[in-house]
Formats: C-alpha cells, sequence, structure tokens
C-alpha cells in the first residue's frame, strides 16, 4: 500500500508511525511538512519525495492512504481538503478544536463515503477490547461507574521536539484536556453506550503555570445516569501513570494496566485477558487501520466518532473557563 504522510513534524511520527508502517509492509512513498528543517530532522530515514506543500504532495504522488497530522486548530482545514478530494486518510486526534464544524465535516464524510480514521487508539488496549466483545456479545452489563486517567511528564518536552505549538492554547486548544482528554471520553462514549448529558470540568495549571493548563478533572453524566470520571495532566515528574476502571451489574474491570489483567464477574468467578499495553497500541492500530482500508471496512473509529468525542471537549472547555455545569443536549 503507498502512503503518504502530512505533518511529519509531529512526535507520533517518528515515535510511531514510521516504525509501524514499516513493520506493516506499507511503502512510504512521500511525506510532508510546512517546516523544511522538521522534515529533514524527522524524517532522515525514508527515502522518499518530501515537500512543504501538502497538495503539491497530493496532486504529484496520489497515494491510496494519507496518515495526516497538524496542529489542533488546523486539523479541520486540512480534513476538509482531504474530504473534498475524496482522499482516504488516517488523522490524529482532537481533529480540530471547533466540534460544530468537525461535526459538519463528519455528515460530508459518511455522505460521500470518503474512509476516514482516527487515532483514538485506546480502543485497542487488551483490556477495551475484552470489555467490547463482552457488550457485542450482550454480556457486559448495564454499567454503573467509569474511571479512566493518564497523568504524563512536562509539556515542556514539546518545545524540545519541535512542535511547541503544543503549548499554546490557541493552537492546541489547551493542555491535557486536549492531548490526552480525547481518549478519556471516548471509552466513555465507546464502552458505556450513552449520550453525555452534562459535564462539568476544573482546570489549574499551578505547576507549569503556562498559558495551557496542568491538569484537567472532567465528569460526564449520562442520559441514563451513569457518573465517568476522566483525569488528566501533565504533572508527573517524569514517565505516565494510568488507571482505568469500570463497573457494571456483571463485572468490574479495573488497575493500572491497560493491557493485561483480569475481569472479577458477578458470580465469584474471573476472566483474564491479555493485549496490546501502552508500548504495543499505535503498532497494533496501524496495522489495523490498513487492514480494514485493504479490506473496504470502516476504521475501528471514524470522523464520526471523534466529533461526538469533541463536542465533549468542548463542552468541559466552556465549563472549566465558567465553573459550571454544561448541559448538552440529545445529539
Amino acid at each position: 500500500m503507498r502512503v503518504a504522510i502530512l505533518g511529519a513534524s509531529h512526535w507520533h511520527v517518528d515515535l510511531y508511525y514510521v516504525p509501524a508502517l514499516a513493520k506493516a509492509g506499507a511503502e512510504v512513498v512521500a511525506v510532508h511538512d510546512p517546516d523544511e528543517k522538521a522534515l529533514n530532522r524527522v524524517c532522515a530515514g525514508l527515502d522518499c519525495p518530501r515537500y512543504t506543500d501538502h497538495q503539491k504532495l497530493l496532486d504529484e504522488v496520489a497515494p491510496d492512504l494519507v496518515f495526516a497530522h497538524a496542529p489542533h486548530a488546523h486539523m479541520t482545514d486540512l480534513a476538509a481538503d482531504l474530504i473534498a478530494r475524496h482522499q482516504p486518510f488516517h488523522m490524529e486526534k482532537p481533529m480540530g478544536t471547533d466540534w460544530a464544524r468537525l461535526d459538519a465535516l463528519a455528515v460530508k464524510a459518511s455522505t460521500e463515503k470518503v474512509w476516514t480514521s482516527v487515532a483514538l487508539v485506546s480502543r485497542y488496549y487488551g483490556v477495551v477490547e475484552a470489555l467490547r466483545k463482552l457488550k457485542e456479545a450482550g454480556e457486559l452489563g448495564t454499567p454503573c461507574h467509569y474511571y479512566h486517567s493518564l497523568f504524563a511528564g512536562s509539556p515542556l518536552r514539546y518545545d524540545d521536539w519541535g512542535v511547541g505549538w503544543m503549548l499554546d492554547p490557541e493552537l492546541a486548544g489547551g493542555g491535557p484536556l486536549w492531548n490526552f482528554g480525547p481518549h478519556v471520553i471516548d471509552l466513555f462514549l465507546h464502552l458505556v453506550d450513552d449520550d453525555v448529558a452534562s459535564v462539568q470540568c476544573w482546570t489549574n495549571s499551578n505547576v507549569y503555570k503556562l498559558a495551557i493548563e496542568d491538569q484537567a478533572s472532567i465528569r460526564l453524566t449520562g442520559r441514563s445516569g451513569i457518573v465517568g470520571i476522566g483525569e488528566v495532566s501533565y504533572t508527573m515528574p517524569s514517565s505516565y501513570e494510568r488507571f482505568f476502571s469500570l463497573t457494571t451489574d456483571a463485572l468490574h474491570a479495573g488497575g493500572p494496566e491497560m493491557g493485561c489483567g483480569t475481569l472479577l464477574l458477578r458470580d465469584g468467578t474471573e476472566s483474564p485477558y491479555e493485549g496490546p499495553d501502552s508500548d504495543t497500541v499505535y503498532e497494533v492500530y496501524v496495522a489495523d487501520t490498513l487492514r480494514a482500508f485493504e479490506a473496504g471496512e470502516p476504521a475501528r473509529a471514524t470522523i464520526r466518532d471523534m466529533a461526538r468525542v469533541l463536542r465533549v471537549m468542548a463542552a468541559a472547555k466552556t465549563s472549566a473557563e465558567t465553573g459550571v455545569e454544561v448541559e448538552l443536549r440529545k445529539a
């Protein structure tokens, strides 16, 4: 498969996507970034044409599939261009900062049958796969509580990685709410299968005192009454700290490991699971994205899924800014 990479300076490209595409046997036929220095730095090991104009790349190379990245505020424009060209693409989350505009694009992509995939990679974790299969079999039960946290290290690393726009709320949307929040919110929507009726969010910038927040705590209330709590931050001195928990009337899943663990069932038995963890999840996501595209199947998560998530993120941002709970009308 002939793949082009747009926005190659995004840190996930060099860290995750280039190795995963190579392992999956995809041919990277062209790379793009508006910053020529970033292109030379990030893609030094790729023997293919390089472009600073993504439209010229698309015109001249005509790839089968595009892996697209950009500063968050520019993502929706890029997605609109790709959809107008009927160019199949993957895009990093959050795909923009304006949920209504992304929602309109999701409708257009669906109507015009443009294949899309969004990197809501948490759907591939071992615990989520186990719960998803139970849900599909009608054995997950009725959820009553959800919790998911992801605490990361200093945001100053983004300056070191050449993506200082991540510290600019106009370009990034915000801090960890916009970086990690999509995963936390998406798994609530994906597993609980309930619309969010209201959102309340609290943020602070007490550690680094930057224009973006250091930490965000989000409370999601579903229309059925279930409460979901998400917490994301840049407050770890180093590395990451994660925790995931879902409780239903049939089982409980919880712990710091997203790849392997044990489901505790209400009948007193246990069900072990094992699957992708944080070290392997992007590799699995890339391989499945390529497989689904080649097979003509929808991706695990599409632009429509991201639009739902972005709507909740926007409500969380409004709540944090106003100090009040934000109610969402039924979609």
